[in-house]
């Protein structure tokens, strides 16, 4: 995976090494693999130059002072290969696109079938008007069928539902006519019960303004009663005192004559037994009838003292009597109840009395009002039930009853018999159109032949869409109206839009799941049927620097950094970190900002040293990876032990990048 995507960013921004007689040429990594470096000239190297194998030894050794800077070059060394080239990119801004890359089949967006109608199939083609290659608008007539037969049938079935339709007609009619005179008459007699009705009304209304009357003319009679009530109640109240007094001494006086008049009756008894004794005397002066006489005297004068007595009782109590009877007069003469102008008790007891019976006369007219109402309300009741018996009349319901029932018939006979509508159907069917605008790409019909399946085939060539198949792991990541990229052989380099606007929601046979791609554009150049390559964008990050994923490396403190050339070519190119850091990514690029970072600068393709070269079998050139801020120079002598000289040579700047 590495190894591909190292390929994928280096095919156009490779940076070869220079011509040298000693490596093999560069060949593209994405295409084939580099060969072989040829052998050595040299084959007993280290036998050859002993000293230069103790220069080499000392300079490993000093690089171990700077072990910080050359941790990534230990991978180098275990690599114990030379290299031909380095993978760099230059940065630039750029838009960052997380995607999913898929295949799949230009179509049509939209595809029509014309075919003919099951109750049509039996009838052969009369004509055909269109051609493999025409265009069509939605509703153009692709073919007509032979329908001589048929519009017979037609003619038939139509004057039979005519006749049909007119006998409805005529009893509806008829039923309305009838109706309409029965509701005339009905009206009128409605008008008169209504006059009725609202005659009963007023005179209700009329006898509930006297009822109202009335109870207002008792409502004050009972207030001026009432008023008069308590003022004279509270004047017996005043002179209860006197009254009693009076009542008291009126019961003593009757209580005495009642006495006095039994003592005059026994005064009286008595006397005519004197009398009658005294006449027994004077007839027969004897003893016996003296004695009786005297017993006789005896008693009359003792029902005479008795009767003195109760007399002078009698006399008292009268003149007790009297005498309450003038204070409870005098009393009665100083009551009065000014608010209403009376004076003396008699005149406030005459005024309750008349108001007592003008509260009675009040009364009575309200009851005689009453009653008046009631009658005028059976009266309006009597005259509405009237108008209510005419206005639900039942013969007028029949009559209506019998033209709905009319009515129903006609809607009935004025319904289209299915027989006569799927004869007009097929007729209709006969014609076969376009039911979608676009280029007939099939056709399967000629005259005097019977048609069975589709007649033609319409398709909409502007509105293409590619069907693909995406897979379960990429399913979750991506939703419609992602916008994505459209390729093509047939189109060469172009790009065309489009956008994903359907992702099936079961997975087929294969465990992938059926989308579709449309094509934004109407004038793309694909052609149906060719093969494609989407790429959906997920998310687009815009005006960013962006460097293969192996090109950010991770520092001991967790940093983030890259490694920019500083100078040098080829193999011999030298690097320093930059601190970055990182955004969004995808499967190969990453996004990276830091303040010392320019467009144009050349950044290596990965962070690990061990990585991203082409190698061979000469080692010579190993210190070339040492290259950054620290660097090693000595000069070697051959073997005769002058600098420079024959089998010697020059030290290579080796700038060690940090520790990772």
């Amino acid at each position: 995976m590495q190894e591909d995507q190292n390929k994928e960013f280096d095919l156009r921004e490779e940076t070869p090494a220079p011509d040298s007689a000693d490596l093999s040429p560069i060949q593209e990594p994405a295409l084939e693999e580099a060969p072989a470096a040829p052998a050595p000239k040299r084959p007993i190297w280290f036998a050859r130059h002993k000293v230069l194998t103790v220069v080499l030894v000392l300079i490993l050794a000093a690089a171990g002072l700077v072990a910080w800077k050359l941790h990534r070059a230990a991978d180098a060394v275990k690599a114990m290969s030379g290299y031909q080239f380095v993978r760099t990119t230059v940065l630039k801004r750029t838009s960052l696109d997380n995607s999913v890359t898929v295949n799949g089949t230009v179509n049509s967006g939209e595809e029509a079938s014309v075919t003919v109608a099951d109750a049509a199939k039996t009838y052969k083609v009369a004509t055909v008007n269109v051609q493999v290659g025409d265009h069509v608008n939605e509703g153009d007539v692709i073919a007509t069928l032979d329908t001589a037969d048929l519009e017979r049938q037609i003619q038939q079935a139509q004057q039979s539902y005519n006749d049909t339709l007119q006998a409805a007609q005529t009893s509806y009619d008829r039923a309305l006519d009838d109706y309409n005179t029965s509701v005339v008459q009905h009206d009128n007699n409605l008008i008169d019960l209504q006059a009725k009705v609202d005659d009963a009304n007023k005179t209700v209304s009329d006898a509930q303004k006297a009822l109202d009357s009335a109870k207002s003319s008792k409502d004050s009679a009972q207030s001026s009663r009432d008023t008069l009530k308590a003022e004279y109640d509270r004047i017996q109240s005043d002179i209860s005192s006197y009254t009693m007094a009076y009542n008291t001494a009126a019961a003593n006086e009757n209580a005495a004559l009642d006495a006095l008049n039994t003592a005059n009756l026994l005064v009286v008894e008595k006397s005519n037994n004197r009398n009658t004794a005294q006449y027994a005397v004077d007839a027969d002066p004897s003893a016996a009838n003296i004695a009786a006489r005297d017993a006789a005297q005896t008693e009359l004068d003792a029902a005479t003292a008795d009767q003195t007595a109760k007399q002078a009782a009698y006399d008292q109590a009268k003149a007790a009597t009297a005498q309450a009877q003038q204070a409870l007069s005098e009393a009665q003469r100083s009551c009065s109840v000014v608010s209403l102008g009376l004076y003396g008790f008699q005149a406030i007891e005459q005024a309750y009395n008349a108001a007592e019976q003008t509260l009675s006369q009040a009364q009575t007219a309200l009851d005689t009002a009453q009653k008046t109402l009631d009658t005028a309300n059976q009266q309006l009741t009597s005259a509405q039930s009237a108008y209510d018996s005419e206005k639900n009349y039942s013969t007028l319901k029949q009559k209506q009853q019998t033209l709905e029932d009319a009515k129903t018939k006609l809607e009935q006979a004025q319904r289209t018999p299915d027989t006569l509508t799927t004869l007009q159907e097929t007729l209709a069917d006969c014609t076969l159109t376009a039911t979608m605008s676009g280029t007939v790409t099939a056709l399967n019909a000629t005259v005097g032949s019977v048609c069975s399946g589709a007649v033609a085939t319409i398709q909409d060539t502007d509105a293409l869409v590619v069907k693909v198949t995406i897979s379960a792991d990429d399913v979750p990541n991506l939703k419609t109206g992602l916008s994505c990229v459209v390729t093509s052989d047939a189109t060469g380099s172009a790009e065309i839009a489009g956008t994903l606007t359907q992702i099936d929601p079961v997975a087929n046979d294969q465990g992938t799941f059926g989308a579709k791609v449309k094509i934004s554009s109407a004038d793309s150049d694909l052609l149906i049927g060719v093969q494609a390559k989407v790429e959906i964008i997920i998310q687009q990050t815009d005006n960013v620097f962006t460097v293969p994923i192996d090109a950010v490396g991770t520092a001991e403190d967790g940093s983030r950094y890259v490694l920019r050339q500083t100078g040098g070519s080829g193999v011999d190119m030298t690097f320093e970190e930059v601190p970055v850091t990182t955004g969004e990514s995808n499967d190969y690029s990453i996004a990276i900002s830091g303040d010392d970072l320019a467009e144009g600068d050349v950044i290596r393709s990965s962070a690990d040293l061990s990585q991203g070269l082409e190698s061979s079998d000469n080692t010579e050139n190993l210190g070339d990876l040492l290259t950054g801020e620290v660097s090693v120079e000595m000069e070697v002598p051959d073997e005769g032990g002058a600098p420079g000289g024959p089998g010697g040579g020059g030290g290579a700047p080796a700038d060690a990048p940090g520790g990772q």
